[in-house]
């Protein structure tokens, strides 16, 4: 049986259209590459602000909730299932396994991804002292000197639990720090985090383990020891899967109608994979549940 929608990214976006999508009547599927729903949530370990009505948690919890409600709400949730392409002209694309699957509409929640540095030796000592997770790393990093990379907040969150497990840790910004203001404070009073501003990454050195990290700024170019490097340094849609099918803007994000319609017949996105003007998880939410109306109205015509 062919479902009404087919929902791409099992984040606060594509969980929130799955549910409104229920509500409405349209028969759903999800499709998530990952294990578990949540997206980025289940990488965030603080309390998310601006979310009204929702209960007390840190993004992980938040995460388990939405879960949860799939769960409850029975809807059909494919995990380990990435898409890896749009037909064109048709609201069907194919599976990782190459199986094909159509539906009567298609939605794009695949949200984002940390972004890479793209500097020598990062790719060479992934696994070995490179991270993009104090979450996943930490117990790894215990001790340690640590250069966390990246000035927003999920960068000084990583810096504050990597001190939580006695690293020191060198907060290293491109420009000016763009953290809120509690994080911050969190970090200036903190005695292990030292906060480099408008210092630029070269390179991470190291033979078999990260032992270097080079910078510059307006000292010049100097060493930063360290056994370890976590990356947060902004985030990169993730639509490779669908380029070429839907119109994308220079950094890759899809672009929408008022409606969250692509180019693409049949086919809409929703999320921080349009890049809306705030990010967020109120955003996200209700961007997902407006596209599932808007995927309705149009089936319905």
């Amino acid at each position: 049986m062919i479902p009404d929608l087919l929902i791409v990214g099992a984040g606060p976006c594509g969980v929130s259209a799955a549910l409104w999508a229920r509500s409405l009547g349209l028969s759903t599927i999800v499709l998530e590459r990952d294990a578990a729903a949540g997206g980025q949530l289940r990488l965030v370990h603080f309390a998310p602000l601006n979310v009204a009505g929702a209960a007390s948690g840190p993004g992980t919890a938040i995460a388990a909730r939405l879960a949860g409600q799939l769960v409850e709400n029975e809807i059909d949730v494919r995990f380990q299932n990435e898409a890896s392409g749009l037909e064109r002209g048709t609201p069907a694309l194919r599976g990782a396994r190459g199986e094909r699957l159509q539906a009567g509409a298609v939605l794009i929640a695949t949200g984002v991804r940390r972004r890479r540095l793209e500097v020598p030796g990062e790719a060479e000592l992934e696994g070995r002292g490179v991270s993009y997770s104090a979450t996943q790393d930490r117990a790894r990093f215990a001790g340690e000197d640590v250069a966390v990379v990246g000035g927003g907040d999920a960068a000084f969150e990583n810096a504050l639990l990597l001190a939580d497990v006695g690293c020191r840790v060198t907060l290293v910004v491109r420009g000016a720090a763009r953290a809120r203001e509690e994080f911050h404070a969190r970090v200036a009073g903190n005695g292990r985090i030292e906060l480099l501003e408008r210092t630029r990454v070269v390179a991470i050195e190291g033979d078999r383990q990260v032992r270097d990290l080079s910078v510059e700024n307006e000292r010049g170019r100097f060493l930063l020891p360290v056994a370890g490097v976590v990356i947060k340094a902004g985030v990169q849609p993730n639509t490779e899967w669908c380029a070429g099918a839907v119109e994308r803007d220079p950094e890759g994000y899809v672009l929408v109608d008022e409606s969250f319609a692509t180019s693409h017949p049949g086919v809409w996105a929703a999320g921080d994979v349009t890049r809306p003007p705030l990010l967020g998880i109120a955003i996200a939410t209700g961007q997902g549940a407006l596209a599932a109306g808007a995927i309705r109205a149009a089936l319905q015509r």
